[in-house]
């Protein structure tokens, strides 16, 4: 009798293990195949883009990408005809034509997919968009481009639309290319951003406005985040072999110092000694301070200070004091991430404690729509940022800003969105990119599930028909790029390559 209960023990032993082996197979081909969808539901949008999302109105075509369109038809539309998206301006949106600025996550979408399928026609279609954009779309007056957050290039007028207002949406990453594509075009905007965006080339006043179509700049905005972005386009063109020879090279060199002066100058009018976020009354900005702008120059002063070094080290000692004095501010403030509350982002900057206005919340949320609000997610993410800068030279810094990071992350392991409440694509693109950093930095697999049940959860929210463009918003059935559309997609791809 014992010898048969042995055998039948070893036979269900087997038999468990055979089950769980298969189980395991099981999963892991679910996950390849899940896996293997991400990439075709990426591919299935970068190809409606291609085929169907281009210029094809007014007097002249071009291989210019849409930045909103009917998903069902792939036509232009208008406020009048798209509706309304709460916690978007109008002003900001580019109905009827195209703002790579707004499509930076389509065009690395394109070129990745080159890499990813070896198919060429992905990198030779945003080649031929960002060529013609350069070539055709810069003030004549200026050399501003018509991008960012107030302008676009309108197909059927073949002429910018918007506002007439120039003003910086991030940093391009595009220069490599746009340099190889069109490098007059690249060259003459450089210039045009110190001639022309900038209103005092003594005192570096400026507003993160300027007008596109003619010189017409005004003061008192300087904007922390606008002065980086500004200066990496300017250290990226200085830098270039193929501009050693340019006659205004050296003009490049001053902008760039002038615009460092005016941060430093900027840091000693507040009594706390946070940097502010501009000297103008209006709008109260000389008493706030935006530490997310403020972060973001940071990030952006040390790339270019690494670049700038072997040509001026002094000018490149100045910016990484000010990049750092912005890490210190940072750590000095009042963060609840810890406790499970948010990030602090806008200070008075008389008393450096966190204050309330019209158009800002002075923490971060787990979840936010609104114009001037910022979620964890998009914060660690510029955390994320720092860290890699700064994990070799400040390695202690670098774990402040690691544990914060992390911290915030957690946040997002039991934190779900409510779909029955407005959600755009955006939060969701940086939710998965935190989850993939959090990875990253760990290699704990909770936040790889995560970032696959954040992907998953955007899928059904935003591509819920089979349709390949993503909705504008859960209850916008237009696509839109500047809810973040593409960036979600983008993230899909992200991570689609972690495996």
């Amino acid at each position: 009798m014992m010898r048969k209960w042995t055998i039948d023990i070893k036979r269900y032993l087997i038999l468990c293990m055979g089950l769980f082996a298969l189980c395991v197979y099981s999963l892991a081909s679910n996950s390849e195949k899940e896996n293997d969808r991400l990439l075709e539901i990426v591919k299935a949008y970068a190809d409606a883009m291609i085929e169907n999302g281009r210029d094809t109105y007014g007097d002249e075509h071009s291989p210019l990408f849409a930045a909103a369109l009917y998903r069902s038809s792939m036509k232009l539309g208008s406020t009048e005809s798209f509706g309304k998206i709460p916690g978007v301006r109008e002003n900001d949106r580019s109905l009827g034509g195209a703002n790579p600025q707004e499509d930076k996550s389509l065009y690395t979408i394109l070129y990745q997919l080159t890499r990813v399928t070896g198919d060429e026609k992905y990198a030779r279609e945003a080649d031929e968009a960002l060529k013609y954009f350069f070539n055709n779309c810069q003030s004549p007056e200026t050399g501003l481009m018509a991008w960012g957050e107030h302008l676009f290039w309108d197909f059927r007028n073949e002429s910018a639309g918007g506002t007439d207002m120039h003003e910086i949406n991030g940093d391009w990453p595009f220069w490599d290319l746009s340099y190889t594509l069109a490098p007059e075009a690249s060259w003459r905007f450089a210039i045009g951003l110190w001639d022309n965006q900038i209103d005092s080339k003594e005192t570096g006043d400026y507003s993160r406005h300027a007008r596109w179509s003619t010189r017409e700049t005004y003061q008192g905005f300087e904007f922390p985040r606008y002065a980086g972005q500004m200066i990496l386009t300017w250290t990226d063109a200085y830098v270039r072999e193929e501009n050693k020879q340019k006659e205004r090279r050296a003009d490049l060199i001053h902008a760039i110092s002038t615009v460092v002066g005016r941060m430093e100058d900027n840091m000693k009018i507040s009594e706390s000694g946070y940097l502010i976020a501009g000297r103008a009354e209006q709008g109260d900005h000389i008493n706030v301070v935006w530490l997310s702008s403020n972060l973001e120059l940071a990030r952006c002063l040390w790339d270019a200070a690494n670049q700038i070094k072997e040509f001026d080290e002094i000018l490149a000692v100045r910016m990484e004091n000010l990049a750092l004095k912005q890490d210190a501010d940072f750590h000095r403030t009042q963060h609840h991430i810890f406790d499970g509350g948010g990030f602090a982002v806008t200070l008075h900057a008389k008393t450096g404690e966190p204050r309330q206005r019209s158009m800002n919340n002075p923490y971060t949320a787990v979840w936010a729509t609104g114009y001037g609000y910022s979620t964890h997610a998009n914060l660690a993410n510029l955390l994320f940022a720092r860290i890699q800068q700064l994990k070799s030279s400040h390695p202690q810094l670098a774990d402040q800003y690691k544990k914060q990071l992390i911290s915030a992350a957690d946040q997002y392991l039991t934190a779900s969105p409510d779909k029955d409440e407005l959600q755009k694509p955006d939060a969701f693109a940086n939710v998965i990119e935190l989850m993939i950093n959090s990875y990253s930095l760990t290699g704990e697999e909770k936040f790889l599930r995560r970032a696959e049940y954040f992907a998953w959860t955007g899928i059904d929210l935003f591509l819920p028909d089979g349709n390949p463009l993503p909705m504008a918003t859960n209850q916008n059935k237009h696509y839109e790029a500047i809810t973040g559309g593409p960036d979600f997609m983008y993230a899909l791809l992200q991570l689609y390559n972690l495996y």
